[in-house]
């Protein structure tokens, strides 16, 4: 059915609105799982299942949702998803038992494939020539999300001084959700794929001219280089959110710290997405290998500190987050040219599925190695994505243009 609006009537700050708030809940949740369930005494390899809990359904549940996507559209489907989302997390008001928890996140998870695909598919969906502005705003927004669910754990943990609060606090911030998505987000106009004649030419023919018309979508792009790409981006994200908070566990530094040090890492990763967003082709390709290369070395000497240093931790975090930036920001905008190039959204689809596939065996896999030695698990990461690092240059050297 066609909007009953225009493309210059279609906002995107509702699209903004929803892609900060989902963070803040994902953000305030994930690291209170490994902080929570370690002080409750549960094993490693059991705090890496309830970690990547959303990501075992999370892994499929975008590609296996798409169709029905088309079918509700984009308003209905992301209505579900926070619906659902929220539904899921009112458990936490009765238990936090770990296998109620998880059953909860299984669910989380899957309810979730309705949502970021839909939200990313608006960018490619909209007027090429504001498609680099939206992805920028779309990384600017969701960095703030996970930055302010840093900031705003940092602050409630280090006044109550329990972390299971943030489990009681979280689902409030999807009922705010939940009304953003029914009061203000906009089914898209679609310009790129199926609206009518008319509405291709409610656009100017001078912003059509300008020289940003995705340019990356000119190109031949292996579909596997933003695969290994974002693999690798969660590997390191993951290990990191697994295993910082219970080294500092161990090493007994203030919880609240755990919080500041991942809003610095978020920091750097917020401006430097934003960045990445307006790359060339020459420089994403040889930025995209020196950040892979960046965040190998910092996890494994992440792993080796064993002396808090407040200082040393907040530069390392801030590297790794401008590493992390650039391999995210980079990615996403890969992902948008081939959604462009071949008039679809199912990339974005399969790209939420390799989110959540690596989501999901990275925290298991590390779990049971930091089980054996904490330093392994970091160690291990590093290893894993030195391996990916070949591949990714012999691919990268193959994008060129049509």
């Amino acid at each position: 059915m066609k909007p009953s609006y225009s493309v210059h009537t279609w906002q995107f700050w509702p699209v903004m609105c929803l892609v900060f708030l989902y963070p803040i809940n994902i953000s305030l949740i994930g690291i209170s799982i490994p902080i929570y369930y370690f002080n409750k005494g549960v094993s490693i390899e059991i705090i890496g299942f309830l970690v990547s809990a959303i990501a075992i359904t999370y892994s499929f549940s975008p590609i296996l949702l798409n169709k029905l996507s088309q079918k509700f559209g984009k308003k209905k489907s992301v209505l579900i998803a926070t619906l659902g989302t929220t539904a899921a997390q009112i458990s936490f008001y009765f238990t936090l038992e770990p296998a109620i928890f998880f059953i909860a996140r299984l669910m989380e998870g899957f309810i979730m494939g309705f949502f970021w695909s839909n939200l990313q598919s608006t960018i490619s969906d909209s007027p090429k020539y504001k498609q680099s502005k939206y992805a920028a705003s779309y990384n600017l927004s969701w960095n703030l999300g996970v930055l302010s669910g840093f900031l705003l754990g940092a602050i409630v943990v280090f006044s109550i001084d329990d972390v299971e609060i943030i489990f009681y606090l979280a689902p409030l911030i999807m009922i705010i959700t939940i009304m953003v998505a029914v009061f203000f987000f906009q089914e898209p106009p679609n310009i790129n794929h199926q609206t009518s004649s008319k509405d291709k030419d409610d656009v100017r023919t001078d912003d059509l001219d300008s020289q940003d018309k995705n340019e990356f979508s000119k190109y031949y792009l292996p579909i596997i280089v933003p695969i290994l790409l974002i693999t690798c981006y969660c590997i390191s994200r993951a290990t990191i959110g697994l295993l910082y908070p219970i080294k500092s566990e161990i090493l007994g530094i203030e919880t609240y710290t755990i919080y500041i040090l991942l809003f610095f890492l978020v920091l750097a990763q917020t401006i430097f997405t934003v960045i990445s967003s307006f790359l060339s082709m020459k420089s994403l390709k040889r930025i995209t290998l020196v950040s892979l290369a960046g965040i190998i070395i910092l996890i494994m000497i992440l792993g080796m500190i064993t002396v808090f240093n407040i200082f040393l931790y907040i530069t390392l975090f801030l590297i790794i987050g401008t590493f992390c930036g650039l391999l995210f920001g980079s990615t996403l905008k890969l992902i948008i040219a081939l959604n462009v190039k071949n008039q679809t959204s199912k990339y974005s689809s399969i790209y939420e599925s390799i989110i959540g596939i690596c989501f999901l065996f990275t925290p298991i896999l590390i779990g049971f190695i930091a089980a054996i030695d904490l330093k392994l698990g970091f160690y291990s990461a590093s290893i894993a994505m030195l391996m990916i690092i070949v591949p990714v240059s012999i691919f990268i050297i193959k994008i060129k243009k049509d």
